[in-house]
């Protein structure tokens, strides 16, 4: 496997914006979402009193991009979503070609409403398809049908934007045969990036409930690993290439957002439960944070100016490296280990603790080398867990 750079550099630096709304919560899902009433201008009064308390913490400079998400920020009325890009880059401008990104579920949406996020800046959709057979996406709660997805995704490739779909599988008793016409739909209509997650059962959730109460048998691991080698191979031979354990892209299309998260870089989460990242430039230290999850709570609070976090982590050198370790091996770009070493002041010390690690990996296929970069293999995307377990063990706990 080939070790291209990386669309980001850990100098660019993001926005994330969370809409905590839905229609109806899916039973797997553990994210913030809540099907709750909501007053779109509100919500968005209380992102941009956020952002002028918080900004300070991002630090001067522009930003490379900015992603809503949820809950299905495809509710949220475009002029809102526009008075949140406008604010941002008011704030901090844009470095050149942004990346805007939002969310979206295709039961939310309509071609004139495609057209009405990209007249307000966004330029990126990430649309939730998760399948294109009608009987699976009843069964994972979904408030679409096959043909809305359909629909969906071309009407926001005929916006002009760039456009991601989310599939899911791994369903229990699922075969080749039934996640193979879910890829063909998808990459038949080509869009330029495609994220395909195995079903997790996450444990505060109903799925997670119907697991431990044995209404619910998920997939084996063997059987889920199998459907991971199909789904690559046929994604590959269409045109998108795995870079990250679950994202795939035609090449050049990579999303810039999420692989800002993956090399480390800083960036601001606004709005209820969101998380920011906030290394110092020479990673001495970091600052990571989530907000407050409630919406009304976190409304309330942020029209009051009060911006207290929910919870607050302070890292040490150590711990920032470490973080970069955890994140790095997970795209097909990995981590310059020598780069870090320098750049984080730690030298000879990190890397005699890291190389025999490395090594160790590399001999059982599961990481590469390439020149001073250290990257996942193809086996490696599949132990990716592993890996982040045998680097954060090799890295001492503190100077």
């Amino acid at each position: 496997m080939s070790c291209p750079p990386a669309p980001v550099t850990p100098t660019d630096r993001g926005v994330y914006v969370h809409f905590p709304y839905c229609e109806k919560k899916c039973p797997y899902c553990d994210f913030n979402s809540h099907a709750v009433a909501h007053d779109d201008g509100a919500y968005a009064d209380a992102i941009l009193a956020e952002l002028a308390g918080r900004a300070h913490e991002l630090g001067p400079g522009a930003v490379r991009s900015i992603f809503f998400g949820g809950g299905t920020p495809s509710l949220w009325d475009p002029p809102q979503v526009g008075r949140v890009i406008a604010a941002v880059e008011a704030t901090f401008g844009f470095s050149e070609a942004p990346e805007i990104t939002l969310e979206a579920n295709p039961g939310t949406v309509v071609p004139d409403r495609f057209k009405a996020y990209v007249a307000h800046g966004v330029n990126r959709f990430s649309i939730g398809a998760q399948s294109f057979t009608d009987r699976e996406l009843v069964s994972l709660g979904r408030i679409h049908g096959a043909d809305q997805a359909h629909r969906a995704v071309a009407a926001a490739l005929d916006t002009g934007a760039r456009v991601s779909l989310d599939l899911m599988y791994g369903l229990p008793g699922q075969s080749w045969a039934d996640v193979a016409r879910s890829v063909e739909r998808a990459t038949a209509l080509e869009p330029h990036h495609i994220s395909a997650y195995t079903l997790t059962i996450e444990p505060d959730t109903a799925l997670g409930r119907r697991t431990r109460l044995g209404l619910f048998t998920p997939m084996e691991d063997d059987d889920q690993a199998g459907l991971i080698h199909d789904v690559t191979a046929a994604l590959a031979a269409a045109g998108y290439q795995r870079y990250e354990i679950s994202n795939y892209a035609r090449e050049g299309f990579e999303a810039v957002h999420n692989s800002l998260y993956w090399t480390g870089g800083p960036y601001l989460g606004l709005g209820a439960g969101a998380h920011s990242y906030a290394p110092a430039p020479d990673l001495s230290a970091a600052v990571r944070r989530e907000n407050v999850k409630a919406p009304e709570t976190y409304l309330q609070a942020a029209l009051a100016g009060d911006f207290t976090p929910r919870s607050q982590e302070d890292l040490d050198r150590w711990g920032v490296v470490a973080d970069r370790l955890w994140v790095g091996l997970r795209p097909r770009w990995g981590v310059d280990v020598e780069a870090l070493a320098e750049q984080s002041g730690l030298g000879a010390s990190l890397l005699e603790a890291l190389l025999p690690a490395l090594e160790g990996l590399a001999g059982r296929g599961l990481v590469a080398r390439h020149g001073p970069r250290w990257a996942p293999t193809a086996e490696g995307f599949l132990f990716a867990d592993l890996i982040a377990r045998t680097l954060l063990d090799a890295v001492p706990a503190g100077p």
